[in-house]
């Protein structure tokens, strides 16, 4: 497990640099499969964007790795072939099922992370490319580590 003090932004520029130098790969390298410009290999290993949903996908796949493995500590999770929904909708699934067992309304969720209930909702249909820091504050709000909203299997 990470730190659970620590931003969500290092603890995937830490992983990122980490399994990207497993691999072998420079960050040319890592670019070239994204594909992108190096540049953003560079900003994101140094936590200087605040990444969203689909770009942590765009790592994850890139690297070959489920994206909850861009959170932890550990050997790394294989992405699972016969699992076919976006990381946009695995969020939104976890954030519905988590919000609804704890008996939370989306007004209530929203108040307490600080977002707005159109936001929440918006977000549970799939329609959000969510950025970091929204996502730690609806964890926060949710009260569970943010690598919870990412989890492949989440069983309530």
């Amino acid at each position: 497990m990470v730190n659970k003090d620590e931003k969500a932004s290092f603890q995937i520029a830490r992983r990122v640099r980490e399994l990207r130098e497993g691999a072998g790969l420079s960050q040319d390298g890592l670019a070239r499969l994204l594909p992108s410009h190096r540049s953003l290999v560079s900003q994101v290993e140094r936590a200087a964007n605040n990444l969203s949903v689909d770009t942590i996908q765009r790592f994850a796949i890139a690297l070959g790795v489920d994206a909850v493995s861009l959170l932890r500590k550990g050997p790394p999770i294989a992405c699972d072939p016969n699992d076919r929904r976006s990381l946009r909708e695995r969020i939104s699934q976890n954030v519905f099922s988590i919000r609804t067992a704890k008996g939370l309304p989306q007004e209530g969720l929203s108040e307490s992370a600080g977002l707005s209930r159109n936001y929440v909702a918006t977000l549970e249909v799939h329609k959000k490319n969510v950025a970091l820091d929204h996502l730690e504050k609806l964890a926060l709000g949710l009260g569970v580590p943010i690598s919870t909203l990412f989890e492949p299997n989440r069983q309530d």
